[in-house]
């Protein structure tokens, strides 16, 4: 008995260790090619899936995504096209792509080795980015609905984490009324300089877009259920130096199984 239960110890705290594992991202910010459409993007992107997949096989990475503007829908603040993320626990490998993998794939499909070539004429990335989940609820976003990016400027990061932490019960409410299906923050740990336009990104997920007008009224409903207090006293509570600075509504156009 005292064996099972030591076992029954041992697996708990594996569990809760692999549970408290940091995600981490790089996302990729592309920009079309004068002359190139979306279409021909996702096709692109759509080609290096195996390679993603093998990687994630591999255990280099845990996920992989392209992110499109739904119809183009994004502020004046965003200067790419779309973006796409590597995600995974291990920083150290989430930016590697072994070349074995590449070698058996283009011993598998040849047309492998043309891909670089078609890809820079394409598409081109302008920038990067190395980023961190910092919270989110339980359920987490769901990559088959919609997904709405808030891109945040702040200047006090620990006061804004606290700020976010109290909001969880307010998505997680939220969720339970079926206005959203999932929330997470994420922040920027690279680059972090002064001209950064955000340093933080909350991403939600919703099944439809008509939910979007009803995404205020679903806070001031929320709010009085899961903080006890109106929604005037919590706008009090948001911290002065945050500022959004770029927002986008996003489909998945292509990721790992």
């Amino acid at each position: 008995m005292k064996k099972l239960l030591t076992s029954l110890t041992l697996m708990l705290l594996v569990s809760a260790a692999t549970f408290a594992q940091t995600r981490y991202t790089i996302v990729a910010y592309h920009k079309l090619q004068p002359g190139k459409t979306m279409d021909e993007a996702i096709a692109i992107e759509k080609q290096w899936l195996p390679i993603h997949q093998a990687r994630k096989t591999a255990g280099i990475i845990s996920d992989w995504m392209m992110y499109v503007p739904y119809n183009g829908i994004k502020s004046q603040g965003i200067d790419f096209d779309y973006i796409t993320v590597n995600a995974g626990t291990d920083l150290d490998k989430l930016h590697t792509y072994p070349m074995e993998l590449f070698t058996d794939l283009m011993k598998a499909d040849p047309g492998f080795a043309k891909l670089s070539a078609a890809t820079a004429k394409t598409q081109t990335i302008i920038r990067q980015s190395i980023g961190k989940k910092i919270n989110g609820t339980a359920k987490g976003t769901v990559k088959s609905q919609f997904m709405i990016f808030d891109m945040m400027k702040v200047g006090d990061a620990a006061a804004y984490e606290a700020f976010e932490a109290k909001v969880l019960k307010v998505h997680e409410a939220r969720i339970e009324a079926g206005n959203i299906s999932g929330w997470s923050l994420y922040k920027t740990i690279y680059p972090s300089s002064d001209e950064v336009s955000a340093n933080y990104t909350t991403i939600q997920s919703l099944d439809k877009l008509s939910k979007l007008d009803q995404m205020m009224d679903s806070y001031a409903t929320a709010i009085p259920k899961a903080l006890g207090i109106t929604p005037e006293a919590f706008m009090k509570q948001v911290p002065s130096q945050r500022q959004m600075t770029a927002t986008m509504i996003t489909t998945v156009a292509a990721a790992t199984k």
